[in-house]
């Protein structure tokens, strides 16, 4: 009897418990959204795509350049190989051609270079001007979610179906653009 009187006053103890623990609020954020709303962040893109630019031009002229190598290559290889022209104008043809497989690799390698100094302006552009700006966003989902006693905020990618009133998107967007 006293273990029976034991186990229900425990699965009440615990049926109470149950009930009195607060239902956790959650709220949807798109992610995305935030970001391309978020003025002084869209402000900082153009920023680093701008210094990336002139880079990318320089590298679209030296690819213009190394096409035009290739195909004065290919003229002067047929003329190597001509059988209808002089062994002395073949030979001039060889020459020609290794001089122009030396430019080619030489353009080349400076391609490698512009290419990953491209990559180095974007990669630094991203550390010292958006990391900051998306660590400010979330600081604000952060301090909206205490401040509306939101439990969990989850992107909007990561969910199928949410009641659009947990969406807080567009307050997060105004509480950035009005900082």
């Amino acid at each position: 009897m006293k273990k029976t009187i034991t186990i229900f006053f425990a699965s009440l103890f615990l049926a109470v418990s149950l009930f009195a623990q607060k239902t956790p609020l959650v709220a949807t954020v798109d992610v995305q959204r935030v970001l391309n709303d978020y003025t002084e962040f869209q402000t900082a893109v153009s920023q680093v795509r701008a210094a990336v630019e002139s880079v990318e031009s320089e590298m679209q002229n030296m690819q213009q350049e190394l096409q035009a190598i290739v195909a004065e290559g290919r003229k002067v290889e047929m003329a190597s190989k001509n059988p209808a022209a002089s062994e002395e104008a073949r030979q001039e043809a060889q020459v020609k051609l290794g001089e122009l497989q030396g430019e080619l690799q030489s353009k080349q390698g400076t391609l490698r270079q512009f290419q990953q100094q491209a990559q180095q302006i974007a990669q630094q552009g991203q550390k010292d001007k958006l990391a900051p700006l998306q660590e400010k966003a979330l600081t604000v989902v952060r301090t909206m979610a205490a401040e509306q006693g939101i439990d969990l905020v989850v992107p909007t990618s990561a969910v199928i179906f949410s009641n659009p009133a947990m969406e807080i998107t567009d307050a997060v967007i105004a509480m950035l653009n009005a900082q």
